[in-house]
């Protein structure tokens, strides 16, 4: 049987810069935006295999350019 860890992330980034941000995680594979507001939230969801995948993803989110944090809202 197959293990999935799925996530709901919170990234807030610079607004201006939201859109390029959007474009760069949609290109991680397992990488779902489902939303992205005005002041420079991104709502997404990730999914990995394994929970070291997962960890290293969001620690790689966190040095893309322009954006300020980054925060694991859900885990299952």
């Amino acid at each position: 049987m197959s293990v999935i860890n799925i996530c709901g992330v919170l990234i807030h980034t610079q607004p201006e810069y939201s859109d390029l941000v959007r474009i760069g995680l949609e290109s991680e594979p397992g990488v779902e935006v489902h939303a992205v507001t005005e002041d420079g939230r991104i709502v997404l969801t990730l999914e990995k295999e394994t929970r070291k995948q997962t960890s290293d993803t969001l620690t790689e989110f966190q040095h893309i350019d322009h954006v300020l944090s980054t925060s694991l809202v859900y885990q299952y």
